[in-house]
């Protein structure tokens, strides 16, 4: 039963909002982080911004098949399907 009207518009402004707050974390993080000996740079979010993407793809879209797979994939499913 879906929560909302539009759940997929719903989720969308989810993903959309939340990745807006991380980027404004990651932002107050860097101009605020107080060892000015080893300062933090975008490498630092590099395990952070995979899980995030990992949680607003996958999870999100939990049970929803994408007639194509995503334009940035790193690899292209070859493997033919097993004969019966």
């Amino acid at each position: 039963m879906d929560a909302h009207a539009n759940e997929q518009q719903a989720r969308q402004q989810y993903a959309d909002e939340l990745r807006q707050r991380y980027r404004d974390l990651r932002r107050w993080a860097v101009e605020h982080w107080p060892n000015t000996a080893q300062p933090l740079t975008a490498a630092d979010f590099i395990a952070t911004d995979r899980e995030l993407q990992l949680l607003l793809g996958a999870r999100l879209h939990l049970g929803q098949q994408g007639s194509n797979p995503p334009a940035h994939a790193d690899y292209e499913q070859v493997t033919p399907m097993p004969w019966p």
